[in-house]
């Protein structure tokens, strides 16, 4: 079995009345779904439950894979394979460690630019979750 040499990044699709929640953090031009990258030999529902409570001090209780997507990191320049889950979590979303700010984004301020979102988010998640009939 080939395992992918890209990076790996888990990913939290939050949404709340028609409107996704996403994060930006220090010297962030642009926001991204809360998540992070799958430290060695981690499995994806650790990765999210630890990224999750670093990122927004709350706590997973569900997880459904939704979208696998290999995207640009913006930050970094280089391309990284990124697993999407529709979650669902118990406690206060708060900035924790590496989130400076968080927003609930409708469709409309996304697509109108009043909220600067990576450019693999806008162009891949964003529509799906629009056919889907999630935003």
């Amino acid at each position: 079995l080939l395992k992918s040499m890209l990076p790996e990044r888990v990913a939290a699709i939050i949404i709340k009345e028609r409107k996704i929640l996403l994060v930006t953090g220090y010297k962030g031009t642009f926001y991204w779904t809360p998540g992070g990258r799958m430290e060695e030999k981690e499995a994806q529902e650790d990765c999210l439950k630890r990224e999750l409570l670093e990122e927004l001090s709350v706590t997973l209780t569900s997880m459904k894979h939704y979208i696998t997507l290999t995207l640009l990191n913006e930050i970094k320049n280089e391309k990284q394979v990124n697993h999407y889950y529709l979650v669902s979590y118990k406690g206060k979303i708060k900035a924790g460690q590496e989130v400076t700010q968080f927003n609930w984004c409708s469709k409309e301020e996304i697509f109108n630019k009043k909220v600067n979102v990576s450019k693999g988010v806008e162009a891949h998640l964003i529509p799906k979750l629009i056919e889907d009939g999630y935003l």
